[in-house]
C-alpha cells in the first residue's frame, strides 16, 4: 500500500524520505484519524509528540508549521489516517548525534478494513515486550517487538495481546487495553513498557467524567480472562469490545458499549 500523499520537511514527495536516522529507530510518530477534513485528537497528538521529543532530546519543531502540514494533507478527505514522523536530524552515520534540526514527515494513508467484532477473536502473542523505563510510555520508531509479535497473526485474529518479559500483560500490538471488573475500569501501568495511547488517555478521561472509578494495575494474563468486560483502544478503532480470547467468550458489554458511544459523541473517535 502507498501512502496517498507526502510531505517531507514541507516540501510534497513522491516517496518517504530515509535519513540516516531511521535506520536506529531514533525518533517518534503519531497515528492520526482524519474525519471529514478533521484532523481527531490533533491537539493532544501533538502534546504527546512534543513531550517525547524533549525526553529524546529531538529539537524542537514548530507546532504551528506541523499544523498547517497536516491540514494541508488532511484538506478534502472524508477518512483517512495521517501519520507523523519526526527523526533526529543529523549528517554523516554512526550512533552519536550531531546536531541538526529535526526531520518531519507527514504521509497521508487510506483507511484500514476494520473485521466485523464477532469475526475478529484475538490472541496471546508470543513475542514479549521489553522492559526499558526510559522509553516506556513512547511511540517510538523501533517497533520490532510488535512486528515481531504480528507475524504470529494468522487468520481470523486482528490483535494480539503482549505481555512484558515479567509475565505482566501490558497492551496489544497496536492497542491499549481495558478490562471491567466489578463497574471498575482497570488499564495495565506503562511505567516499564508500551505505548501511552492517545485513545487510552481520552478513555481513562471520559470514563472518570462520567463518575467511573478507573485504576492503573500490574495484570496478569488470569486477571484478563476472569473480567466482566475486555476492551482495546487506539486513535484508528476509537474502542473495540474483545469477544474472544483463547477459549474465553464475552457477550457485547454495557460499559464498552457507552465508552465507545461517548467517545463518538465527544468527536474523540470517527462516527462510523
Amino acid at each position: 500500500m502507498n501512502p496517498l500523499a507526502s510531505l517531507v520537511n514541507g516540501r510534497a514527495q513522491t516517496q518517504m524520505a530515509v535519513t540516516s536516522r531511521l535506520q536506529y529507530g531514533d525518533g517518534l510518530f503519531e497515528t492520526v484519524a482524519v474525519h471529514n477534513g478533521r484532523l481527531l485528537l490533533w491537539s493532544e497528538h501533538v502534546r504527546r509528540l512534543m513531550a517525547g521529543m524533549a525526553r529524546l532530546g529531538l529539537d524542537p519543531i514548530d507546532p504551528m508549521l506541523l499544523h498547517a502540514e497536516a491540514e494541508a494533507l488532511a484538506t478534502g478527505r472524508g477518512l483517512a489516517i495521517l501519520k507523523v514522523v519526526v527523526v533526529r536530524g543529523t549528517k554523516g552515520r554512526g550512533y552519536r548525534p550531531a546536531a541538526a534540526a529535526t526531520d518531519r514527515i507527514l504521509t497521508v494513508w487510506p483507511w484500514p478494513n476494520r473485521p466485523v467484532d464477532d469475526l475478529a477473536p484475538v490472541f496471546w502473542c508470543r513475542t514479549p515486550l521489553a522492559r526499558q523505563p526510559l522509553l516506556a510510555g513512547l511511540k517510538h520508531l523501533n517497533r520490532l517487538e510488535q512486528v515481531l509479535a504480528q507475524r504470529e497473526f494468522t487468520d481470523p485474529y486482528w490483535e494480539g495481546l503482549m505481555q512484558d518479559t515479567c509475565g505482566w500483560v501490558i497492551e496489544g500490538t497496536m492497542t491499549n487495553l481495558f478490562v471491567v471488573e466489578d463497574g471498575m475500569l482497570t488499564t495495565p501501568i506503562l511505567d516499564q513498557a508500551g505505548v501511552a495511547g492517545i485513545m487510552r488517555d481520552q478513555v481513562i478521561r471520559r470514563a472518570r467524567e462520567s463518575g467511573m472509578v478507573v485504576r492503573q494495575d500490574n495484570m496478569t494474563s488470569a486477571r484478563v480472562m476472569e473480567a466482566d468486560e475486555v476492551f482495546l483502544s487506539n486513535s484508528v478503532i476509537g474502542v473495540r469490545p474483545v469477544l474472544r480470547l483463547a477459549e474465553r467468550l464475552w457477550r457485547h458489554g454495557p460499559i464498552t458499549s457507552r465508552i465507545a458511544q461517548t467517545l463518538r459523541a465527544c468527536g474523540d473517535a470517527p462516527a462510523l
